[in-house]
C-alpha cells in the first residue's frame, strides 16, 4: 500500500472519530488541498484564496481554533505545512501535526474535542505484545552445579 493510500485511510478514520465522537458545538472541515492538479486549476485555486500548506483539518469549538495536519506513518510535513502551522499559532490558534490515526485521536482528545476515550489500535497492539511476551517468558532456572561453597 502506498503512503498516499495510508494517508487516505488515516483521514477516513479521523473523520469517523469526528463524526461519531465530536462534542456538541464542534465544527470541523477537511480541507482537500492535496492531490494532482494541472497548472490552470492550481492558478484558479490560488486566485480564489487557496493557501499552500493549509492543514488537513480545521476545527472550531467554544471560540477556539484548531489545525490538525495528518501524516501517514513515516510521513513528514512539508515546509509549507510547517509554515502554515506556525502562522496559525501566531494568529492565536492551536495546531499539531500527527503521524497516524492513534496520534491524531490523542491530539483531538487532548484538545477536549471528542466525547469519551477510546482504546486505540496502537494501545491494543501494545497490550497484545505485552501479553504474548508474558506468556512466552520462561523462568530462568539455574543449572545445579552441585553444592556451592
Amino acid at each position: 500500500m502506498t503512503r498516499k493510500q495510508n494517508e487516505a485511510q488515516a483521514h477516513n478514520a479521523v473523520v469517523a472519530h469526528l463524526r461519531s465522537r465530536a462534542k456538541p458545538g464542534v465544527l470541523w472541515v477537511h480541507v482537500p488541498m492535496g492531490g494532482p492538479r494541472d497548472a490552470k486549476t492550481g492558478a484558479i485555486l490560488k486566485r480564489m484564496g487557496a493557501l499552500a500548506g493549509t492543514s488537513d483539518f480545521l476545527i472550531w469549538h467554544q471560540g477556539n481554533s484548531f489545525a490538525l495536519e495528518l501524516k501517514a506513518p513515516g510521513g513528514r510535513p512539508t515546509e509549507a505545512q510547517l509554515d502554515f502551522l506556525a502562522r496559525f499559532n501566531e494568529a492565536g490558534g492551536h495546531s499539531a501535526c500527527a503521524e497516524g490515526v492513534d496520534r491524531a485521536v490523542a491530539v483531538l482528545e487532548s484538545w477536549q474535542l471528542l466525547r469519551g476515550h477510546v482504546v486505540t489500535h496502537g494501545q491494543v497492539f501494545q497490550q497484545l505484545r505485552r501479553d504474548v511476551a508474558a506468556r512466552t517468558r520462561r523462568p530462568c532456572v539455574a543449572k545445579n552445579k552441585g553444592p556451592q561453597p
